[in-house]
Parts: C-alpha cells; sequence; structure tokens
C-alpha cells in the first residue's frame, strides 16, 4: 500500500518521497522504503506514518542495518550527478582519494543499490541481485541449511548482522567470512560499473559497526578489476561479439572471484 508525497518525509538515507505502508499479519504497519530503510512497527496506521516522520534523526538504521549519525541536515546531499556525465569509476575515485565516509545511491529507473564507505574503502553494498552473504555461503557449501536457518533466526531476533551473529554462533570463521564478504561487496559494486545511465547521490555520515562483522575492501582494488573486466568486453565487441548480457555478465564474475574452499565447521 502506497501513500501520496504529502504523506511522509523523505528518506534520510536515498531522499526517495514515495513510501510503502506494509501490513503484517499480527496486525501491525510500518512505512518502508525502497532503499531498504524502515520506521517502527505500529498498531495503527497513521501511527506508523507518525512514528517514520518522527523518528530520531541523530541515531538512525540504514539498509545495511549499521548504526550512522549525520553530523549535519540530515536530508542535505553532498555530491550528486548524473551518470550520463560523470562515469561510475570517477565517483568511486573521487570518494576515495577523500577518504569519505558516508553513503552513496546509485538510482536507475526502478534499479537501485547503495554503498556505504568507511575512511574510503567499501564495507557494505547493497545490490540489485539481491544475494545474500548467507546464501553465498550456503552456495558454495561452507554452510549447513539448517544452520544457516538458525542463524537467521538468531539475528532477526538480536537485531544484529548475520556475520556477526554467524561467527558468535561458531558457524564460520573470522577468515571465511572475511573472503564471503569481500566477494559480496565486489560483486556488488563491480555491476554498477555496468551502468551507463541513471543517476547518484552522496551524503557525509559518521558510521558505527561492529568490526567483527564487517571486513573493509579496497575501492581502488574494485575499480582496478572493473577496469579489466570492462576491457575485456571491450575487446569481446571489437571482435563483432555481441554486447555482454547481465547473465553472462555474472558467469565471468563466477569465473573471476576468489577461490573459496568450503568448510562447515563440525556441531559443537
Amino acid at each position: 500500500m502506497s501513500y501520496t508525497i504529502k504523506e511522509f518525509k523523505p528518506c534520510p538515507f536515498c531522499g526517495r518521497i514515495w513510501m510503502f505502508l506494509d501490513s503484517y499479519p499480527e496486525g501491525y504497519f510500518a512505512v518502508r522504503c525502497l532503499c531498504g530503510a524502515n520506521g517502527p512497527k505500529k498498531t495503527d496506521k497513521r501511527e506508523a506514518i507518525e512514528g517514520w516522520n518522527t523518528r530520531d534523526r541523530h541515531l538512525l538504521w540504514n539498509p545495511f542495518r549499521l548504526s550512522i549519525r549525520f553530523p549535519k541536515d540530515i536530508l542535505s546531499v553532498d555530491f550528486k550527478g548524473s551518470l550520463d556525465s560523470v562515469d561510475f569509476a570517477s565517483v568511486l575515485q573521487m570518494l576515495a582519494s577523500g577518504d569519505k565516509t558516508g553513503i552513496l545511491s546509485v538510482i536507475r529507473d526502478h534499479a537501485r543499490s547503495a554503498i556505504c564507505l568507511k575512511d574510503g574503502n567499501i564495507i557494505a553494498a547493497s545490490d540489485t541481485t539481491g544475494l545474500r552473504l548467507g546464501q553465498i555461503l550456503y552456495n558454495n557449501g561452507m554452510i549447513s541449511h539448517q544452520r544457516l536457518q538458525e542463524a537467521l533466526k538468531e539475528a532477526k531476533k538480536s537485531g544484529r548482522m548475520i556475520g556477526e551473529t554467524l561467527l558468535s554462533m561458531g558457524y564460520v570463521t573470522q577468515d571465511i567470512l572475511k573472503q564471503v564478504i569481500h566477494q559480496q561487496v565486489q560483486e556488488a559494486v563491480l555491476e554498477l560499473f555496468f551502468w551507463k545511465e541513471g543517476y547518484f547521490e552522496y551524503r557525509d555520515c559518521v558510521v558505527d559497526f561492529d568490526k567483527d562483522g564487517i571486513h573493509a575492501v579496497s575501492t581502488m582494488e574494485i575499480i582496478m578489476e572493473s577496469v579489466r573486466r570492462l576491457d575485456e568486453w571491450d575487446e569481446l565487441k571489437r571482435k563483432g561479439s555481441p554486447a555482454p548480457s547481465v547473465i553472462e555478465r555474472h558467469k565471468s564474475k563466477a569465473r573471476h572471484k576468489t577461490a573459496i574452499p568450503p568448510r562447515i565447521l563440525p556441531d559443537k
């Protein structure tokens, strides 16, 4: 269910003015933005809208479930533009060279992605495919379906990130988690280098997170990998091959991703 723009204040993370009012089987309502930000659950629709409009402006939860604090006007945009005039690599390079800490949102039609940076490095990224950390672990045979479900249930109950939860439950090691997070972030960001249209917005903020469940990925490393992949596609086009589809790009990602040896820790 969606309401008109007059009902809601803009989303503090992506600036979107159109929201959804979700209803839950247990009789609760909550406002949700397409970027993943959520308002508090309330038993009344008007209370849910009011909860969104009057939320704490100093300590919020962003789509990555990281606690952030905005040092100035929460709705201000520090840097924005169109991918038609500024390529995505240049945007990332500028943020990396400036050791920026904040949220970069990238939008194309109905597709939306967001990148969280800390001191110029990437610590979290959402993508259009919705590939989750737990899903990657399970697909690579590093965790059983039963343990993944247990961890997801505990993460939802405690409010912690899934990586932090898996570590605390002893289901993954630090080394394995670091490799998987690196793969997840890299593939989510690399997809954006193929976007030739759309627009972006960046906002400075202070990001607080548990370092046990987060590992920074070098932004410059991602840029160099993207250049290499784009060169591959350009070479294919010069040889007369058709432009790569999304499916083909993901096949290429599978060939170039870091090999992660399957490892399921023994039951306690």
